[in-house]
């Protein structure tokens, strides 16, 4: 069975969570088989996969960047991300337990000493095209690199009393281990919707404060944020842009960051992420049993799992 994930040009912690933490949870399982597919972390139910692949949904969700995909019995869905996911793939909200995430809960045992009042953590888009540690350098606070290891931007967010997040992941993390965060909306509007989904299933009402680009360049990149020909050709000329008005920018945006840091942080309820944490252990033990049973999974049809129409 292969480990599929989002792989994107700089890694980006919530995809590399993928091969950091299912390892973990389930050691020797995973192979370069695609006729089995294993779908977790990310914004990955697209429309493309071949209909040949038998696929598994372990907490992985609906991002919008193609058509929903039409389930069929080469589908099996052991839980997804959220309510709108459930609802765009037309199976049960009683199926919407949340980010798979939530299960580094049983990965991560030792906790850092809090090192940081107060951190950030770009989306890794924004992190190639921003100019964010200048920004946080300004305001006094404390920069996550999303494209760090996995084992850096876990520690940086245990070791931060809050944390302000443009990435999803960094809320998700953060919220699972308890550590209080503030929603930074979003750059690009493409990132906003799963944050959503995710929150759905927590019970969580967020209020994403918006803290706009870092400079001229991430500006017009999300400008023509559905024109990805116009942003390769920015991206040319990425260097005149990020110096226009770079001053400017990078004030405004920590002046920002650091009214966003004096509010009051969110957290889920410690029921919610609880009740979240044990639905999730009680699907992988039903996942271990189903592919240790003879035929597997693949022989059983995903069809009990849809919503009655």
């Amino acid at each position: 069975m292969k480990l599929y994930y989002c792989q994107t040009p700089k890694p980006n912690f919530g995809d590399e969570l993928n091969p950091w933490m299912w390892p973990r949870l389930l050691p020797d399982l995973f192979d370069d088989d695609n006729e089995e597919l294993f779908l977790g972390i990310g914004s990955i139910l697209f429309d493309y996969f071949p209909t040949s692949s038998r696929k598994v949904v372990f907490g992985a969700g609906y991002g919008g960047y193609t058509p929903a995909p039409q389930l069929d019995a080469g589908w099996k869905i052991y839980f997804v991300r959220g309510r709108l996911t459930a609802d765009m793939i037309g199976v049960d909200r009683s199926l919407a337990l949340g980010d798979a995430a939530i299960l580094l809960r049983s990965c991560v045992s030792a906790r850092p000493q809090k090192k940081f009042p107060v951190s950030f953590m770009p989306h890794w888009e924004s992190a190639v095209f921003g100019d964010w540690p200048a920004v946080c350098e300004r305001a006094a606070i404390h920069y996550i690199d999303p494209c760090a290891s996995v084992e850096t931007v876990m520690h940086d967010i245990l070791a931060s009393d809050r944390i302000i997040s443009e990435a999803m992941h960094g809320a998700i993390v953060a919220d699972a281990l308890r550590v209080p965060w503030l929603a930074m909306q979003p750059i690009r509007r493409r990132n906003r919707m799963k944050w959503l989904d995710w929150a759905s299933a927590l019970g969580i009402t967020l209020d994403p404060r918006n803290v706009g680009p870092s400079n001229a360049f991430e500006l017009c990149v999300a400008w023509l944020d559905a024109h990805p020909l116009w942003s390769r050709r920015l991206e040319r000329r990425g260097l005149v842009l990020r110096r226009l008005g770079r001053e400017l920018f990078i004030d405004r945006s920590a002046s920002r960051l650091s009214r966003i840091a004096r509010l009051t942080p969110s957290l889920s309820a410690d029921s919610a992420i609880e009740q979240a944490h044990s639905a999730m252990l009680d699907k992988l033990e039903d996942f271990r049993r189903d592919i240790h049973q003879a035929g597997g999974w693949s022989k059983t049809p995903y069809a009990k799992a849809l919503r009655v129409k």
